[in-house]
Parts: C-alpha cells; structure tokens; sequence
C-alpha cells in the first residue's frame, strides 16, 4: 500500500504518449493500456525521477491550489492503483 512516505518512479517497460490533453500508456510486459487526465499526466511526468509521496503531493497542493487533504486522498489512490499495475515501482 501507498503512503506518503513511500517513494516511487515509474518503471521503464511503459510507453506513453500525449494525445490533447490525455495520456496514453501501454505496458510493454502485460500489453495492457492506460490512460490519464491531464493531472494524472502532470503526477506521470513528475514520477519520471524518484519522489516521496508526501513531497509529490506537496508540489501539487501548489501547482493546482487545491487542498492539500484532497490531493493526497487522490493521489494515493491513484498511485496505489499504479503500483498494483506495475506501473510505478517502490523505491527501497
């Protein structure tokens, strides 16, 4: 399970693609696809390097003046079901 103190990247067997304002992924391994909103393209981006949660959450709380206790719900949510995919990867 994802926290905020869990730092994650994004492994390396997605291909992606910016379609309008969408985000298109396929998982090379599973051949399944994904896609993202325009926010969810922004936390794909800025999972590129390794992250804490926390900070992710942090840097998003700024860039979209939302409340912090919202993006964070959200975001974990998000995230946890990323890792459950295989799409991000826990970083020891």
């Amino acid at each position: 399970m994802v926290t905020i103190d869990t730092v994650l990247v994004r492994t390396d067997h997605c291909l992606s693609s910016e379609v309008g304002d969408e985000l298109v992924m396929m998982d090379v391994e599973s051949g399944q696809y994904f896609s993202l909103d325009a926010i969810g393209c922004d936390i794909w981006n800025r999972l590129e390097r390794q992250v804490r949660v926390g900070d992710l959450c942090a840097a998003l709380e700024q860039a979209y003046a939302a409340p912090l206790e919202v993006i964070t719900a959200d975001v974990l949510r998000l995230l946890d079901r990323m890792a459950g995919e295989g799409l991000v990867k826990v970083v020891a």
